[in-house]
């Protein structure tokens, strides 16, 4: 019964976000230990946004990060345009299967930080919802930056493969050297 109340209240979270946005789709390529950035600029209010971002890790580990928007209150009292993010939530490619929610975003301005923990190998999508109120500016915009404590795949062989492949190159060596004795 959890789980239903669960999905059904991250189904609605994005379906409120979307109403009247349409929606950024960013592709952040695999994550590593460096930072990458991601954000958006709105020249509109709008009443919901959802702005999706994709990324693959390369083995099991954590992705956490940080997002940075405008402080609501400055907003409405100096009646400036700004980005008042309202979640962010981590899923497979299709949503189909959700591995963290994050509805703890501050509206002072603060900087957010997050973390979604024992992910696997693969593919993910993380949906950053909120709103941007109105005002006066002519643009209003949100940043964050993601990573991953998953260990990335070495180019490079291991010191055990390159010393399996010098003993079988000299079997192969002994092998060559005994059958030309041998004729």
């Amino acid at each position: 019964m959890k789980n239903v109340i669960r999905v059904g209240s991250i189904g609605a979270v994005l379906s409120l976000a979307c109403f009247g946005a349409s929606a950024l789709e960013a592709n952040l390529g695999t994550l590593s230990a460096a930072d990458k950035t991601f954000g958006n600029t709105f020249y509109a209010s709008t009443p919901g946004f959802t702005d999706y971002y994709t990324f693959s890790i390369g083995g099991s580990g954590t992705v956490s990060g940080t997002t940075t928007d405008g402080s609501l209150l400055n907003a409405l009292l100096s009646f400036d345009k700004d980005v008042v993010l309202t979640s962010l939530i981590l899923g497979n490619t299709s949503f189909g299967s959700y591995y963290g929610v994050d509805l703890g975003i501050p509206f002072n301005g603060t900087t957010n930080t997050f973390s979604f923990s024992n992910l696997s190998a693969g593919s993910y999508k993380l949906a950053v919802t909120g709103f941007v109120t109105l005002g006066d500016n002519r643009s209003a915009s949100y940043a964050g930056t993601i990573r991953t404590t998953a260990s990335v795949a070495s180019p490079a062989p291991e010191p055990a493969d390159l010393a399996l492949t010098a003993m079988g190159l000299a079997g192969v060596g002994l092998l060559l050297r005994r059958s030309r004795k041998a004729a």
